[in-house]
């Protein structure tokens, strides 16, 4: 079963671990889909996936699983948030559990 876009994104987080190293939308698209050799540059099927990303991504801001950086601040997930973003785990959030919904 392919991996759900939660997990990929908790699993990057957790990868990344406590240090705080972060990871970008796109490298969690480019995980779900990865661009093929015969796609024509700024037109690969990993770029349709950007905005479910960041939605989750937002939605587990919101939970205290994952932070969204903006220029380096954390970010409010509840207001609009613009521009390149990056994640990173939560200090102190659990640990991921691929078995978990």
């Amino acid at each position: 079963m392919a991996e759900s876009l939660k997990h990929v994104i908790l699993r990057m987080a957790e990868e990344r671990g406590e240090a705080g190293d972060t990871f970008t939308p796109t490298e969690v698209a480019m995980e779900l889909r990865p661009p093929r050799p015969d796609e024509i540059k700024g037109q690969e099927k990993w770029r349709g996936f950007l905005r479910q990303v960041r939605a989750e991504a937002k939605g587990l801001a919101r939970q205290g699983r994952i932070d969204i950086l903006r220029r380096g601040e954390v970010v409010d997930p509840a207001k609009p948030i613009k521009g390149l973003i990056q994640l990173r785990k939560t200090p102190g959030s659990p640990a991921f559990d691929p078995d978990e919904d």
